[in-house]
């Protein structure tokens, strides 16, 4: 072919086709994720009157996938590492489909907190293992990008789901049991794709099995007109088996500023993120001129609005770098909580308007905290670290939701909202203070 480029190393290849489908189908992980946390809040609404549960029952719902989350990011983060990316690839989204099926036709709450809880490990699986494959086969010029994308269907699911609640709103008492299904719909639909992905070429040279490595990423490299550079293995890395896959290796000299960097930001952030996400249309149904179906539609329109700022980042990611983005993010969002929460009685198109460049801001560290735990750390424990920051957000998350209910009930919603600003506000400390800058860099261990 006379186009054909030579010698070139792994991470220099360009963005192929196959690399645009193993985004896709990554992404559709994260969709699931969006869809199926977001659209609980709005089956909350149908849940509460039919099974009278507790503010804290309530809570234990809306926050039992997300535990699940915490426990499946830790376990598959491991075993991903461990075994190969590409089993665990295929096998969370099984957990999201039996489960979600099972959750809709819950019959009391303790069936419907146990399922939510199970669907919640393949949601939380999926995090480390799409995060890592996207890293790990993506050009590290476009990296940035490749894996905001990934992360960015987190808010396309969201949004859908809204849309597809509206649809069933109507329907009648048991509304939430058609809303906690729908999702098992797409997530078959990508498990049939994800069955042609292949292992990652990173992890099988890390794993010592040199010449699988380089025949896919020479195949990967074929798709894209390439030739791929192999006198140095590929630019894939050299990492002795013997590293592979150890929990306390996050915690060396090497790694632990990048362990608590990667984790303790993420959790910081997703406390006010969850809580405003999860319960949304609760918080604007207590505002005076608010309806159950303008309810629903603020919340649908806080994430259509957030898609500006993914654009944003999406459009920066890999110009200004991460470390900016994600320090202005955190700011930004900590100012709007404070100046949202010091409010008194705002009306419902104030709350909106402010809520609106919430969900703008939001998306700095929504997008980078994710990017960030696929960059940071080696390949030999890449999916381990990730697991590890992913299961640190979800105990922010959990946090966030439990005790907004509380902070409502007990202390009013002003001082919940002044909470999560001044943690958003330690979060931009922390990212100042601790964040490396990996734009355009080779991953750690090739």
């Amino acid at each position: 072919m006379d186009g054909l480029q030579t010698g070139v190393n792994f991470g220099d290849l360009p963005v192929s086709r196959f690399i645009r489908r193993l985004t896709f189908l990554s992404a559709m992980g994260l969709f699931l994720d969006g869809y199926d946390l977001t659209i609980i809040s709005v089956a909350l609404l149908f849940i509460k009157p039919q099974f009278h549960p507790s503010p804290f029952l309530l809570g234990l719902v809306g926050s039992a996938a997300v535990l699940g989350m915490l426990i499946g990011s830790l376990l598959f983060g491991n075993l991903t590492d461990r075994f190969g990316r590409r089993t665990m690839y295929l096998l969370d989204l099984v957990f999201f489909v039996v489960f979600a099926l099972l959750a809709a036709i819950s019959q009391n709450m303790a069936e419907l907190i146990i399922f939510r809880f199970f669907l919640g490990i393949g949601l939380g699986a999926d995090y480390p293992i799409s995060s890592t494959l996207t890293a790990e086969f993506a050009p590290r010029r476009r990296r940035g990008i490749l894996m905001v994308t990934t992360i960015g269907f987190w808010t396309v699911g969201a949004i859908v789901s809204y849309f597809v609640s509206l649809l069933l709103l109507h329907t009648g008492p048991n509304a939430w049991r058609w809303m906690l299904a729908s999702g098992a719909i797409p997530a078959i639909l990508v498990i049939w794709g994800r069955r042609s992905i292949p292992e990652s070429p990173r992890w099988l040279a890390a794993d010592g099995q040199h010449d699988k490595a380089i025949a896919i990423a020479q195949q990967v490299a074929r798709e894209a007109d390439t030739t791929l550079n192999i006198q140095d293995g590929g630019g894939l890395g050299q990492e002795t088996p013997t590293t592979m896959a150890s929990f306390s290796r996050l915690f060396h000299k090497d790694l632990i500023r990048m362990t608590l960097f990667a984790s303790v930001t993420w959790l910081l952030f997703d406390v006010g993120n969850y809580a405003t996400i999860v319960f949304s249309p609760t918080i604007f149904k207590m505002l005076k001129g608010s309806t159950l179906t303008s309810s629903v539609l603020a919340s649908a329109a806080m994430q259509a609005i957030g898609l500006v700022g993914i654009a944003v980042v999406w459009i920066l990611v890999d110009r200004a770098g991460r470390k900016r983005l994600q320090s202005y993010g955190f700011l930004g969002l900590g100012l709007i909580f404070i100046l949202t929460g010091l409010l008194h009685h705002p009306g419902f198109g104030l709350f909106l308007s402010l809520f609106l460049v919430l969900s703008v801001v939001d998306q700095g560290p929504g997008q980078l905290t994710y990017v960030y735990a696929g960059e940071v750390f080696p390949t030999s424990v890449r999916a381990t670290g990730h697991g590890f920051a992913t299961a640190s957000s979800r105990v922010g998350a959990l946090i966030g939701i439990l005790v907004l209910p509380l902070f409502i009930a007990h202390v009013g919603l002003s001082t919940g909202l002044i909470v999560f600003g001044i943690l958003d506000l330690i979060g931009m400390v922390l990212t100042l203070w601790l964040a490396p800058e990996p734009k355009g860099q080779e991953l750690a261990g090739g």
